[in-house]
């Protein structure tokens, strides 16, 4: 940057008087002394007296004078040549506080490369210059003055090391060019094209390396001064931090953005787990409000049948020993016959018994295992439903805990209950593999089948299957279920053997 002038000052001044005056004060000195000596006094030309004013008047005062005017020309200079470089030190510092206001008003990264790159040239009153970034190890062109589309679009990016601004971002130092015409090997054919013949190359630095390069040039020859390079040194400096304030911002922008976005998903995740709670827990009430329903028919039916059937009976068989008892002496044949229809009541009772107590809790399923207690659950159900039902037992049958067994085994009367109600089957089949580490039931019938969307989304079916699912659950297993119209269902459930 080369400063203004500074106004005319005391070197102006001295310069021609240093002469002038020594010159007046000889001509005076000579004068008078002629005068004094020759004409006034009479002296010879030749007299000591003569020579002597001669000397001091017409030489060494005029002498004198010159040199003291000389030194006081030197100490002006100096003086306004400390005063020069105080001014351009004070424009410097202003130019580079400007700059580093402009770059700092704004936390938009293009918009400080803009207002940063405005503010260099207007400082150094140069026409052209350019700012790029290192991405990706090349130089991206993120703010330019100065230059041609056609230069913009062919220069866009560069390869480090290529150009003299690639040079000057790939060894991070200065590089400046006074004349491109005697260095034709350091440029490119796009700077040519644009007439550049000065160029500035000063790396943009950020706290330890360098992020960019500031490129500045001119159409004329230019010597840069150090004063020119030490400013856009400082100025990138100024720049590489404002970039890195302003990559940081965007970094910490980003991460909010990240931020928030998942305060927004965690929330949406909530409100969804806290709405499928919800659901749930309003399925759980239902299915507990459907076992209690379960529950009180089941007590409903038992009593119905103990008042029904088997007190009916019991009382049928009283009657039947109290009349045998009152002809046993008269009719011995009729009490006998009586006595069987009490043995035949009996066994009815007996019969009844067993079915209400397989209904509660079957006894094999705790003394033998769950593979017995199917075997009656199947005949049960062939005799009850009057649908064939076939018991497959694959690998020799193994005890499990009683939670595991029961949750398996009501699962398959469940099953076997919905098929005698719904399936309208011809045959099912159950099938149990008892695995080292498992044991897989599975339960299927050739039936009507069922649409999965509807029947899952039908409250009455739903419950049904919640159910079946809960329990399989509830002792570390799990439950799919199979079906189409017209193709029947199976149930799969798999349960751990621990």
């Amino acid at each position: 940057m080369s400063p203004d002038p500074l106004p005319p000052r005391l070197t102006r001044v001295i310069r021609p008087l240093r002469w002038v005056i020594p010159l007046i004060l000889s001509a005076l000195g000579f004068g008078y002394t002629i005068w004094e000596s020759i004409l006034w006094d009479g002296y010879p030309i030749l007299s000591v007296q003569f020579l002597l004013g001669l000397g001091l008047l017409g030489l060494a005062g005029p002498l004198l004078t010159f040199v003291t005017l000389t030194w006081a020309e030197r100490v002006a200079a100096s003086y306004e040549r400390a005063e020069e470089a105080r001014e351009r030190q004070y424009r410097q510092l202003l130019a580079l506080n400007t700059i580093i206001a402009a770059v700092n008003q704004s936390l938009d990264l293009d918009t400080v490369l803009h207002r940063a790159l405005d503010h260099v040239l207007s400082v150094m009153r140069i026409e052209s210059g350019e700012v790029r970034l290192i991405e990706n190890n090349r130089l991206t062109l993120r703010a330019y003055r100065g230059v041609s589309a056609e230069f913009v679009q062919q220069e866009q990016s560069i390869p480090l090391g290529q150009c003299v601004c690639g040079k000057s971002a790939a060894r991070g130092e200065l590089i400046a060019v006074e004349d491109l015409e005697r260095a034709p090997h350091l440029s490119q054919t796009t700077c040519a094209c644009e007439r550049f013949r000065a160029v500035l190359s000063v790396p943009v630095r950020t706290t330890d390396h360098v992020v960019g390069v500031i490129h500045v040039a001119s159409q004329t020859p230019r010597a840069f001064s150090p004063a020119d390079r030490a400013l856009l040194v400082a100025i990138g400096h100024q720049v590489g931090g404002a970039i890195e304030k302003a990559q940081l911002h965007a970094e910490l922008k980003a991460l909010n953005q990240q931020l928030e976005a998942r305060v927004v998903q965690r929330t949406r995740d909530l409100l969804a787990a806290k709405e499928e709670l919800a659901r749930k827990a309003d399925a759980l009430r239902q299915v507990l409000a459907e076992e209690r329903r379960v529950e009180e028919r089941t007590r409903a039916q038992i009593a119905h049948d103990l008042h029904d059937g088997i007190q009916q009976i019991i009382i049928g068989a009283l009657f039947e020993t109290q009349a045998a008892r009152e002809t046993l002496a008269a009719q011995p044949e009729t009490a006998l016959q009586r006595l069987d229809d009490a043995q035949q009541l009996l066994r009815r009772i007996e019969s009844e018994m067993r079915d209400a107590i397989y209904s509660l809790r079957p006894v094999a399923l705790d003394a033998q295992g769950l593979a017995p207690a199917l075997r009656e659950c199947v005949v049960s159900f062939e005799r009850v439903a009057r649908i064939p039902c076939e018991l497959q037992i694959e690998e020799p049958p193994r005890r499990f805990s009683p939670e595991a067994e029961v949750a398996a085994f009501r699962i398959v009367q469940e099953a076997l209950n919905n098929v005698e109600a719904h399936a309208q089957a011809k045959r099912a089949c159950v099938r149990v593999r008892f695995g080292p580490r498992e044991v897989r039931v599975e339960i299927a019938d050739d039936g009507c089948g069922f649409d999965m969307v509807r029947v899952t989304n039908e409250p009455r079916t739903q419950l049904g299957l919640m159910g079946m699912q809960e329990r399989a659950e509830s002792v570390g297993g799990k439950l799919d279920v199979w079906s189409r119209v017209g193709e029947g269902a199976r149930v799969e459930l798999t349960i751990p053997m621990v």
